[in-house]
């Protein structure tokens, strides 16, 4: 800023000084050249370029007030009083710039100041705040007015982009649901995962070997325990939270076994066929026992007595029964399990029992 302030000085010591309209002039000349340092400069911000010309200003005001004060006081006869008047500007044509050509104002044969590119005087008399020209404040105006429109744009833009992301999301997720990918209603039994094996089989099946075909006919659900008894010292309570639940059994002794009533009407469906009880178990976090279970099914028979491994994952445990074709069921069946053969009181949980035909 010392430095335009010096080029401003330099400019009206070459030009009459003493002139105010030479004066106004130099001032212009250096706020255009100024103005047009600060478009080129792009890392300056709009509170840098308002610092600067407020700096500018300031030295323009320095200077004018020195110039005024420094015009000296001629003690003259008297003259009659007449109304001062500021010299006035007469337009001589100036050599032409191209597109930028234009007219400059001249003071009969005094000389132009040297201070960058020239500006277009005006016949005001300069103060404080008037030395910016006035098309530089419309140029302005119409940037900040032009920006704030693009501002609004990509507002509006990123809004409509976020509302159609989400109904894209709605749709995909709507879609899924409809088409089964999505189930909307959980459920506490896992989905089997085993085939039929042989008969009289007793080990959880490999994954992928259960058929896709079939229907699962329910025997227990831990929302229904009418159909669950106990002997001796077992016992059998409900346990669980919202998303799933289950019967956790326990079996003191040998002799001690849970009950799970399976009704005549299943048995009806059952005769004559090959037929896979599931049971879905694991016991609790860190633990694993041996359960056994037994079944009795009346005049159709029974399947034995099978022992098996239970862990803490939730696993499908089957039973695989051949039902004679030459009987009719008399009454109800039962599974009966026993939580822990070694007789050392460890629970098991009982999630679901089910049966399905397969053949």
């Amino acid at each position: 800023m010392e430095a335009i302030e010096q080029a401003i000085r330099n400019a009206l010591a070459k030009a009459d000084a003493k002139n105010p309209a030479i004066r106004q002039k130099v001032y212009e000349s250096a706020w255009g050249a100024h103005e047009r340092s600060l478009a080129a400069n792009g890392a300056l911000d709009d509170a840098q370029r308002e610092e600067r010309r407020e700096r500018l200003k300031l030295a323009i005001t320095k200077i004018e007030n020195e110039a005024q004060a420094a015009r000296p006081v001629v003690n003259a006869a008297p003259a009659p009083v007449v109304e001062p008047r500021e010299p006035s500007f007469s337009a001589a044509p100036a050599a032409p710039r191209g597109r930028d050509a234009r007219i400059e104002p001249t003071i009969g044969n005094a000389p132009a100041p040297e201070l960058g590119a020239p500006e277009l005087a005006t016949d005001r008399p300069f103060t404080a705040g008037n030395e910016r020209p006035d098309y530089v404040k419309k140029d302005r105006y119409r940037r900040e007015k032009k920006q704030r429109q693009e501002s609004k744009k990509a507002t509006g833009l990123t809004k409509l982009l976020i509302v159609l992301a989400l109904f894209v999301v709605a749709i995909v997720v709507l879609w899924m649901v409809a088409t089964g990918i999505i189930n909307s209603k959980p459920s506490s039994v896992p989905a089997s995962t085993g085939n039929p094996a042989a008969s009289g089989s007793h080990e959880p099946l490999k994954e992928g070997q259960l058929p896709s075909e079939g229907t699962w006919i329910g025997i227990f659900e831990p929302s229904d325990t009418t159909q669950v008894s106990v002997s001796g010292r077992a016992t059998a309570t409900i346990d669980g939270d919202q998303v799933q639940k289950y019967l956790r059994i326990k079996s003191p002794s040998e002799a001690d076994e849970i009950s799970f009533q399976i009704g005549e009407g299943v048995l009806q469906q059952l005769a004559g066929k090959t037929a896979l009880f599931d049971i879905v178990a694991r016991t609790p976090d860190g633990t694993a026992t041996q359960m056994a279970v037994s079944c009795n099914f009346g005049n159709l028979g029974e399947c034995g007595r099978k022992r098996y491994d239970v862990s803490d994952a939730s696993k499908e445990y089957l039973v695989q029964v051949d039902f004679p074709a030459d009987k009719k069921p008399s009454g109800n069946g039962a599974i009966r399990i026993n939580s822990d053969i070694s007789q050392t009181g460890k629970v098991v949980d009982i999630i679901a029992i089910r049966v399905q035909i397969t053949n």
